[in-house]
């Protein structure tokens, strides 16, 4: 039979198996492994063509490392080698990797009955029927006005794109989690890939993690009908208990982790560091309720998008991102720059600045960031998506562009030096409605 190729770009892990490396005190080479294997599944998410060879080339373990990780798998029931056909004098290596099933277990007697209606046909006599009747009772069947029909099992499960176990140059993700040497990043890059909703959410959802940027005290200046304000990370608040200022930088639900959330910072900056998350900033303007000191407000204009504290540059944010730096540099230098435009962008990406470039009305403005995975499964609705957010960046571009000209007309000589410079594209995505969908590394 010929393997069915998977053409998505990215492959269904299933969660409640993936959480079992950790629950069987099995360690980070296990779950490299793991996720090296089901990647190279064909559409059947199941049947794994890739062996110890792939699963050296994308995680970096050792030839030894894999074969224990194997079969330590093995031994905890979570992937089961295959016999095959020895072609010549070398085995080619083909592993099961079984789905999470939360049905009681079928007796022989039912299994068969269940084989039976999968293979089309209907129980006949009264030990057949009733063998039916007990594998509706554990939800394998159900008897419908055609006759009996199977259930489809629906398993939950995270989308995962390819690239973040292998990539074109360079090293991936997950090689680089690996060389980290812990488990904990690993898990929390599944569980944050299976909390993402970018359609509705932008990112992970922000009742369960976000950032919070203040409006920074020592600039905030204020044009005819526009004002610009510099934001900081964490947001000050007033402690009911003692009267006191204080700050956050980012919050979290500790309800979909457990009570504890124990590491779960530590794994969060680890996977900063090896650039699997980032954070799209926003501005979220209008007065804060009094009684909601972690309220986050509505989402508004895209900001830039940062890593490591350093804006990206290949992001459709960066656009309307680096116009309002633009600003911030014109009213410093009296509407007279003298930096390249090079020197320009290379301050920007390196200070990490986030400016708010806002209608004078806006009467209190904060930032809030939200937090996604540079790497994307290329679905359908990840596409519609960045279709989305290209045409928002537009439009906050257009806004910060027009509004800047009418106190800056300078700024027209910097977009037409912007809109000529051939490398642009590269640096600070120049037509981002041209550019594709592609993950980022």
């Amino acid at each position: 039979m010929a393997k069915k190729a998977k053409s998505k770009g990215f492959f269904a892990l299933d969660v409640h198996q993936f959480e079992r490396i950790h629950q069987n005190n099995l360690g980070v080479e296990e779950a490299a492994t793991y996720l090296s294997l089901l990647k190279s599944t064909d559409q059947s998410n199941v049947v794994s063509s890739g062996g110890v060879r792939s699963v050296m080339d994308y995680s970096g373990l050792s030839r030894a490392e894999v074969k224990r990780a194997i079969r330590h798998l093995e031994n905890r029931g979570l992937i089961e080698c295959l016999e095959v056909e020895r072609k010549r004098a070398r085995k080619a290596d083909r592993y099961n990797l079984p789905i999470h099933d939360s049905r009681r277990t079928l007796s022989p007697k039912e299994r068969g009955i269940v084989d039976t209606i999968e293979a089309g046909q209907q129980p006949a006599g009264n030990s057949d029927i009733q063998a039916a009747h007990r594998a509706a009772s554990k939800g394998w069947v159900e008897k419908r006005s055609d006759g009996w029909q199977i259930i489809e099992h629906a398993n939950t499960v995270a989308f995962i794109p390819n690239s973040f176990v292998q990539v074109s140059e360079g090293h991936s993700p997950l090689y680089r989690l690996v060389n980290g040497g812990e488990l904990g990043p690993i898990m929390l890059a599944a569980e944050l890939y299976q909390l993402q909703n970018l359609m509705d959410e932008r990112g992970v959802p922000l009742d369960m993690i976000r950032g919070h940027f203040r409006a920074s005290e020592d600039f905030s200046v204020r044009f005819q009908n526009h004002r610009l304000h510099h934001l900081r990370p964490g947001r000050v608040y007033q402690d009911e208990e003692t009267g006191e200022r204080k700050s956050f930088d980012r919050v979290y639900d500790h309800r979909w982790r457990g009570e504890s959330g124990i590491g779960f910072w530590d794994n969060l900056r680890a996977l900063d560091a090896a650039h699997v998350t980032e954070w799209a900033v926003y501005s979220a303007n209008g007065k804060p309720p009094g009684n909601g000191e972690y309220g986050y407000n509505r989402p508004q204009r895209p900001l830039g998008v940062l890593r490591n504290g350093r804006q990206v540059l290949n992001t459709p944010e960066s656009r309307p991102a680096f116009m309002a730096f633009l600003v911030y540099k014109l009213k410093q230098a009296n509407g007279k720059l003298t930096e390249s435009l090079p020197q320009l962008i290379e301050e920007w990406q390196s200070s990490g600045w986030v400016f708010a470039f806002e209608n004078a009305s806006v009467s209190h403005v904060e930032g809030v960031s939200v937090l996604r995975l540079t790497h994307r499964a290329a679905t359908d609705n990840t596409k519609v998506w960045y279709r989305d957010l290209c045409q928002e960046c537009d439009r906050a571009f257009f806004f910060v562009e027009m509004a800047a000209r009418s106190y800056f007309p300078q700024i027209s000589g910097i977009i037409q030096e912007i809109q000529n410079a051939p490398n642009f594209k590269e640096a600070i995505s120049m037509k981002i409605n041209d550019s594709p969908m592609t993950d980022q590394t």
